[in-house]
């Protein structure tokens, strides 16, 4: 029973809202069971169902309130609780929110494409009841939707006019909130059979206490913080949108006008916000809500229900305007990493890691591999903060693999690499010793050293499967990182647009996962990799990781004219300031990590709903936890730290297996 529900008056309130939830549920994808976790909420949504709750009352209202309602009221009532999850879809997407209630959203965890598409299946499930209940009820719907459409589109008209007019603030709340509160009432209201001015009697209810709604909601977005409300809030001024407190604020203030005709810095926002609070309008908006809810009220005085049944809905309505005291967001989990340590890894891991370079010949001597920051950095990081413990076999052929990728991105990347004749033989050279067979190495160096000695540890107990994607994911990487070299050479920058997708195909994203793999001792299912969130995971991992590496190395990316780095793109695409454009990328950093660290806490949601798993889930949501946190922690090495060290020979290792195009290619046997 809702907290501000009256038993005694609506007895049968939260058994039929039961009734509700079993009619609610995800809808279901045919033959696609993967999918339902798109539009399931799951058990442990806090959600209050007001649109639910006011279709029911406004049924008992006009039937009888001490009676369970009709199954046509309860339908009804999940009806309503369907279209508002629509719209939510949508307008999360609108306003680029990643939570509410303190829970990552659609467009957090799926992403905006997905989100859209989710909130159109939810929303046609909401109006197929609509249609089987009836004609009038289908058409209400209809034309519900086209106000609330109606006024979504005249609040985008508005935004950023300083001069935007209270009418048409008024226009725009009642289409894209009111209409679907008044739309819960009239429904409700049809179920119980009673006269049309009834009916109308309860929609006009529900339409001023949905501008109230509206108003509180504004006001609160000015005046409370994201934990009372369970949401962002003060963002409606820094996204343009003008309500009922700043447009009185800015009529009588003008230099408070000035401020609103363009997008605001932080600063700004903070300073119009203040102005805003200061101008008395708060309270006045704050008059109006509670004018419009003695509207609502006085709605219900001529309908024939006993005096205490109507002060109850009233008193249910009012009680829901203040949702600053029922909702509290969830603490988001702690994803920034403390200082990097020296030496994170544990010390007998980092001497055997030194030992093995020097054996293989990466390295000539220890002191070799020390002096070079961006191997020896590579090692700096709190591994014991991220990683569960393993067997020590695989821990050091999961480490040993990691650090030869970072060697084998090093010899690509060095700019004293500038012959594109050089850059081919390398990469000819690379997948060559890649394919060789480990028992007799085509030609000796330390880089086919260094994978013969890990090639054959990394295969075991792996399916064939694994071994031959693995195979061909680091091939696939090798083109990438030689085309990468070769733009590096010609001066190429790609457009922002592409900046993605090419950073992706040399970020060895598939190596990174089956090192964790190995480590786990698991493979990943292929209907895990394949599913739309795990794959929006791994593209938000390895985005937050390139694009905090560009941050943190654009120094050394300018100096060395590293073609993949998003400020260099977005200032050659823009022609704006290197300042500005490394303002705009860490704007994008933050959203992606808020992104990022809602869609980690879901994965174990997602793990329980998926069929098929095998009793694994939690060792597979440990995979992932684990790249997420690597992704957080990685740029914080001591790889990416600008400073004068020695460097290794990389031309050295290159010379050993250069494989010129002059010379017949190497065959697997």
């Amino acid at each position: 029973m809702p907290r501000e529900i009256d038993s005694a008056v609506f007895p049968h309130l939260e058994a039929d809202l039961d009734r509700v939830r079993d009619v609610l549920g995800p809808v279901q994808f045919r033959g696609r069971p993967e999918l339902t976790a798109l539009t399931d909420e799951g058990p442990d949504t806090s959600r209050r169902l007001v649109r639910p709750t006011l279709t029911l009352l406004s049924y008992y209202l006009l039937a009888d309130p001490a009676a369970p309602a009709a199954d046509r009221a309860v339908r009804a009532a999940a009806a309503m609780e369907l279209l508002h999850l629509g719209s939510l879809y949508h307008d999360d997407v609108i306003d680029h929110a990643f939570q509410r209630r303190g829970n990552p959203n659609a467009n957090a965890v799926w992403g905006s494409h997905m989100a859209v598409l989710g909130g159109d299946s939810v929303t046609s499930s909401g109006t197929r009841i609509l249609a089987e209940l009836g004609q009038r009820e289908v058409l209400a719907g209809a034309i519900a939707s086209e106000q609330m459409c109606e006024g979504m589109v005249i609040e985008a008209a508005d935004l950023y006019a300083a001069s935007r007019s209270e009418q048409s603030y008024l226009d725009a709340i009642d289409g894209k909130t009111a209409v679907l509160l008044s739309l819960a009432c009239r429904v409700g209201a049809m179920q119980a059979g009673r006269p049309e001015d009834q009916e109308e009697a309860l929609a006009q209810f529900g339409r001023y206490f949905g501008l109230a709604y509206q108003l509180y909601d504004d006001i609160f977005d000015l005046t409370s913080t994201a934990e009372e409300m369970g949401k962002p809030v003060n963002t409606d001024l820094s996204e343009g949108i003008y309500t009922l407190p700043v447009i009185r604020a800015a009529a009588r203030d003008g230099d408070l006008a000035r401020l609103l005709r363009r997008a605001m810095t932080g600063e700004q926002v903070a300073r119009a916000r203040e102005l805003v609070i200061a101008s008395g309008a708060v309270d006045e908006a704050q008059a109006m809500a509670d004018e419009f809810m003695d509207r609502a009220a006085g709605q219900l005085a001529a309908l024939p229900a006993h005096p205490s049944v109507r002060q109850a809905m009233t008193a249910y309505a009012r009680s829901v305007l203040d949702r600053r005291t029922t909702l509290r967001a969830v603490p988001p989990q702690a994803t920034q990493p403390p200082e990097a340590q020296t030496y994170g890894l544990p010390q007998e891991l980092t001497g055997w890691v030194r030992s093995w370079m020097a054996d293989t010949g990466l390295v000539r001597s220890l002191a070799e591999f020390d002096d070079h920051h961006r191997w020896a950095g590579a090692l700096r990081f709190g591994a014991a903060e991220i990683l569960a413990p393993a067997d020590g076999v695989r821990e050091r052929t999961a480490t040993g693999m990691a650090m030869l990728s970072v060697v084998w991105d090093d010899l690509f990347e060095d700019p004293q690499l500038r012959d594109p004749e050089a850059v081919t033989a390398l990469r000819r050279g690379m997948v060559a010793m890649l394919r060789q067979d480990p028992q007799t190495p085509w030609r000796p160096g330390a880089i086919a050293t260094a994978w013969a000695s890990l090639w054959p540890r990394l295969r075991e107990g792996r399916t064939t499967r694994w071994q031959e994607r693995f195979l061909d994911s680091i091939e696939e990487w090798f083109e990438a990182a030689e085309r990468e070299a070769h733009h590096r050479i010609n001066g190429y920058i790609p457009s922002v647009a592409d900046y993605l997708p090419l950073r992706m195909s040399t970020s060895g994203i598939e190596t990174a996962l089956a090192c964790m793999e190995v480590y786990h001792d698991r493979e990943l299912p292929s209907k895990l990799r394949n599913h739309p969130v795990i794959r929006r995971l791994e593209e938000l991992a390895f985005w937050v990781t390139f694009v905090e590496n560009d941050l943190v190395g654009l120094d050394q990316d300018e100096a060395d004219q590293i073609p993949y780095n998003l400020v260099r793109a977005v200032r050659h695409e823009t022609g704006c300031t290197r300042r500005e454009a490394v303002e705009q990328v860490q704007r994008q950093v933050a959203e992606h990590r808020a992104q990022l660290e809602a869609l980690i806490r879901y994965v174990p949601v997602l793990l329980r709903m998926l069929p098929g798993l095998s009793g694994q889930r939690k060792e597979y949501a440990l995979i992932y936890g684990n790249l997420t946190n690597m992704a957080f922690w990685v740029n914080r090495t001591d790889r990416y730290a600008q400073t004068a060290s020695a460097a290794p020979d990389l031309e050295r290792l290159r010379r050993e297996i250069y494989y010129p195009a002059a010379e017949p290619a190497a065959t697997a046997p």
